[in-house]
């Protein structure tokens, strides 16, 4: 099973970017995930094709099974 963290913000164009983080720890908590993205707020730290982020919008946990298939 495959996991990721997705983190969307939007950013000071007035659009929205979203921040992948792959295989997250899995003990990750509410109050971890919104200091992280209030660090790629206030240090600017990701220079996103659509601006940089100026808000918190939305945070989830994304998991998928993949299953390679061999050629």
């Amino acid at each position: 099973m495959q996991r990721n963290l997705e983190l969307n913000f939007m950013t000071n164009l007035k659009k929205k970017a979203k921040l992948i983080i792959p295989e997250p720890k899995p003990n990750l908590t509410v109050t971890e995930i919104h200091n992280v993205m209030d660090l790629v707020i206030q240090k600017g730290i990701f220079g996103f094709p659509q601006g940089l982020a100026v808000e918190k919008l939305s945070a989830r946990i994304v998991e998928s099974n993949v299953v390679k298939i061999e050629l």
